[in-house]
């Protein structure tokens, strides 16, 4: 929609070359509801994920779009925060038409990008070198989760698929590896950083291009792989 500090290029693109929403409501006012109303198609007072709960779950009556696709021959994937239903639960995306989630599955542990564990298909990926640190780790979740969407639209170029990419960027802790080229353009600017690694409002402002440069990503391979006149993106 045009932005004077933050940088969205790709994003930009899409809105230039797509469509606009200039009047619009989400289907809900905090995280939870809005997912369970973007999955289920219904708004929040049908839908049973109606707030932000550390137990909230949708019911495994309840019908996601996953589930429709499915019936129409398509392969569906989930990358990045679920929130919808954790481990074990009623409302995990296993349980919902998804054939694959890797990422978050509970709202509370995707506010950290240095969990010692993310989780593909219900059971947990333990990810070394991370001790749940929130400003420091071996592996940043945002890297892993972009990697396996990829690889995800990659093995499933030949048939229908749904790429669902939830990313959890920007949100809950503002902060990025000082190494990654988005932190590079918003270091030096001069705004508050509440702490030495990288945080605050200039860790957001990075975060939001490194999603726009992860968009562009996946725009470009839609191209290399021949499918970018026949994708809904």
């Amino acid at each position: 929609m045009g932005h004077e500090l933050l940088e969205t290029p790709n994003i930009d693109r899409l809105a230039g070359q797509g469509m606009r929403f200039t009047q619009a409501l989400a289907g809900g006012n905090v995280c939870a509801s809005t997912r369970s109303s973007l999955m289920t198609g219904q708004h929040t007072g049908h839908c049973s994920r109606r707030y932000n709960s550390p137990r909230g779950t949708i019911r495994a009556d309840e019908i996601t779009i996953a589930q429709v696709l499915k019936k129409a021959g398509y392969t569906s994937g989930g990358f990045g925060k679920w929130g919808l239903g954790h481990r074990g639960s009623t409302g995990v995306p296993e349980r919902h038409g998804f054939d694959e989630f890797f990422g978050y599955y509970h709202q509370v542990h995707a506010h950290c990008y240095y969990p010692n564990y993310l989780v593909h298909n219900g059971e947990k990926v333990p990810l070394a070198g991370n001790s749940g640190e929130q400003y420091q780790g071996e592996q940043y979740t945002q890297y892993l989760i972009f990697e396996r969407s990829k690889e995800f639209i990659r093995q499933n170029k030949d048939r229908p698929f749904f790429a669902y990419l939830p990313w959890t960027v920007p949100h809950g802790t503002f902060t990025l590896p000082e190494s990654d080229p988005s932190w590079q353009l918003f270091k030096n600017k001069p705004w508050p950083q509440p702490n030495s690694a990288p945080s605050g409002p200039k860790a957001y402002a990075a975060m939001m291009h490194m999603a726009d440069r992860q968009v562009g990503e996946i725009i470009e391979l839609l191209a290399d792989l021949g499918l970018e006149e026949n994708t809904l993106v």
